[in-house]
């Protein structure tokens, strides 16, 4: 339930002044307008979207929200947009959300937000996925092995994709981190922990040459199967080729502690 309004301004630079003023104004669309949110699920139609903006708009300002940019992927007539939303929790202290936006023009769902809502709830919610498969969809060079490693449950290819000081961010909070090869070993050893590898069923990759976002589907952790669920990830390559930052935004309750 995490609304960013400077996703209007990712859709304005892919060309579509139009959808764009759409998600500013609602009550002035002179466009079909279509997004999913966590929460609310698919919203379409001028009133729909006009009265969901207004509740957003209110729960921001309760919840004393401030919106950090964290980075902006542009590739192949799509964009991702990456945030930290920091907000009063439910015990009155800060926390920070992580949240991403997949814009996809050429999609019947060119806007696609995805966040966790454990800092939310205090639980994970199973989300339906939003967008088909693409089978020719992969990330290229160091981010393609990273997937591999991550459906095979290989802990050492996986480590081997990070640089030595890389980070993997998860999708809880933006503390939520695990830097450097021995805490990257530790942790891809605790995932690995469930009987096996991640596989995820990619849906469109996004990439600028320096990073790389993709959104996916997951229905099976090691040995557990899950609900068909989506999530995006982001994979920043350093200087030397390897991956220096992983950034992940999904839902889904892991069967490992």
């Amino acid at each position: 339930m995490v609304w960013i309004p400077q996703i209007s301004g990712l859709v304005e630079r892919l060309g579509a002044a139009e959808l764009a003023d759409a998600l500013r104004d609602p009550a002035a669309a002179t466009v079909p307008v279509a997004l999913d949110d966590p929460e609310a699920g698919r919203i379409s139609g001028v009133g729909v979207l006009e009265a969901w903006l207004a509740v957003q708009d209110a729960w921001r300002a309760e919840r004393k929200a401030e919106i950090e940019e964290v980075a902006t992927t542009f590739g192949g007539g799509r964009a991702v947009g990456e945030w930290i939303v920091r907000l009063e929790g439910e015990d009155g202290g800060r926390i920070g959300l992580p949240v991403a936006a997949a814009v996809d023009l050429t999609s019947t769902l060119p806007v696609r937000i995805h966040h966790s809502r454990l800092p939310l709830l205090g639980r994970h919610v199973v989300r339906r996925p939003m967008v088909p498969p693409d089978p020719s969809a992969r990330p290229s060079d160091v981010v393609g092995a990273y997937l591999d490693a991550l459906g095979a449950g290989d802990t050492a290819a996986a480590v081997a994709a990070f640089a030595t000081d890389g980070t993997y961010r998860g999708p809880g909070a933006d503390t939520d981190r695990h830097t450097g090869t021995r805490e990257l070993t530790e942790f891809h050893d605790t995932l690995f922990s469930a009987g096996g590898g991640i596989p995820l069923t990619l849906c469109g990759v996004t990439e600028d040459g320096t990073r790389s976002a993709f959104e996916y589907v997951v229905d099976r952790w090691g040995a557990a199967g899950l609900p068909p669920q989506p999530g995006l990830a982001v994979c920043v390559r350093g200087g030397d080729g390897l991956i220096v930052s992983a950034r992940v935004y999904d839902d889904v309750e892991a069967p490992v502690e």
